[in-house]
């Protein structure tokens, strides 16, 4: 490997959500929040040590060339999709900014948008703080996996005012890649009721067990297609303090709302992050291959290790990215006394609920670190599984 992703970084202490909040400053070993313990590869780090040791940081000028260049290479090598470089807008990060400007561009006050629980949190709170209605098309549980409820979609977006349905492709938090037949089935629906896509692609780079990854981008073959994509490095490179992200629009009137309001408001552009995203895209493909490789073998270790020491928490083998989904029904406690179980096991995930009402007895569970440090956390967990008489 040209990266060592057995590392092991103290991030104790330098403003670390994960660490120094979640973690509480090493109190508790972090499991929770989607970054990654990995160092971003040498090549971006060489490329924005460049930027600062020029010392000159005035308002820059957006490399538009360089930037939408690195991103339909970067589509074209590892998703097989042509994309042209005038439906490519930068946005300050997915949710702070390409959602909210979606919403600002698509909708508007009191219209309601459709999400797919358990999916990401963020997704309902920017909707609601946005005077937008989040409308519920839950996902259904069967037989250890999730499936769309295409029955209950289609009355969903028949409501009055749904103007968006919101995927999260792939899906966070069950850990879904959706098929090519599903996606086909919610655009049909959605072309049939006048109802915009918005799919998050953010952890499409990461996925396991051999499936195919669609894009969006794949379905809606013709510019009037009412798709948007938005996507950025921060999870794949572990650069999401940058905030540079993307979106990815074919239907020229969607693609002029969008930059419309992005002038309205006259955001500017992070001058070292979009350094980095170009640089990862351009020349960190070896990079991914081996963090897939790493996250592989982290998620077998998880997966075994919950299989043989903790049986009564049940886990599938995720379709994508670094997030175990974990159904902890078995235990027989309830969302507020199985977050406390896992910190007196010293350990921090995410609580199910905030993903979805029924999700409760769920965390979610980033394995995302070293195999030293999984396996430290994983043994914390036993040694209580076992003292609760589990």
């Amino acid at each position: 490997m040209r990266h060592n992703f057995d590392e092991t970084i103290n991030r104790i202490g330098t403003d670390s959500d994960k660490w120094d909040n979640e973690g509480k400053s090493g109190t508790l070993i972090p499991l929770g929040i989607a970054d990654t313990d990995y160092r971003a590869p040498s090549e971006v780090v060489d490329a924005v040590r460049g930027k600062v040791d020029f010392g000159v940081f005035g308002y820059g000028h957006f490399p538009h060339d360089r930037f939408t260049d690195a991103i339909k290479g970067w589509y074209s090598r590892h998703h097989k999709i042509d994309i042209r470089k005038d439906q490519i807008s930068y946005a300050p990060g997915l949710m702070t900014g390409a959602l909210w400007m979606f919403l600002d561009a698509y909708t508007n006050p009191g219209d309601k948008v459709v999400i797919q629980p358990p999916v990401y949190a963020t997704f309902k709170r920017v909707i609601e703080n946005f005077n937008r209605k989040a409308i519920d098309n839950p996902l259904i549980f069967r037989e250890g996996d999730y499936h769309i409820d295409f029955e209950d979609l289609e009355d969903k977006l028949k409501m009055p005012d749904v103007k968006i349905l919101l995927v999260c492709n792939p899906a966070n938090p069950v850990g879904r890649v959706w098929t090519k037949e599903e996606m086909q089935k919610m655009y049909d629906l959605c072309r049939e009721n006048h109802v915009i896509i918005i799919s998050d692609e953010i952890h499409s780079d990461m996925i396991h067990k051999g499936l195919p990854f669609h894009s969006f981008l794949e379905i809606c073959e013709e510019e009037d297609q009412n798709v948007v994509v938005m996507n950025s490095p921060s999870k794949t490179f572990n650069l999401a303090s940058f905030f540079s992200a993307y979106v990815i629009v074919k239907n020229r009137n969607l693609k002029k709302a969008f930059d419309d309001i992005y002038e309205k408001y006259h955001f500017d552009y992070n001058y070292l992050g979009v350094e980095a995203l170009i640089t990862a895209y351009n020349e960190c493909d070896y990079y991914v291959i081996e963090l897939n490789d790493y996250l592989h073998g982290n998620i077998d270790f998880s997966i075994e290790y919950i299989n043989k020491h903790l049986p009564k928490l049940k886990v599938q083998y995720p379709d994508c990215s670094y997030l175990l989904w974990v159904d902890c029904e078995e235990l027989g406690l309830n969302s507020e006394n199985l977050a406390k179980f896992f910190e007196n096991s010293g350990v921090r995930v995410n609580a199910g609920e905030s993903y979805g009402k029924d999700s409760s007895h769920f965390v979610r569970v980033n394995i995302a670190c070293t195999r030293s440090l999984l396996e430290h956390a994983l043994k914390q967990i036993k040694l209580n599984y076992d003292k609760s008489g589990f």
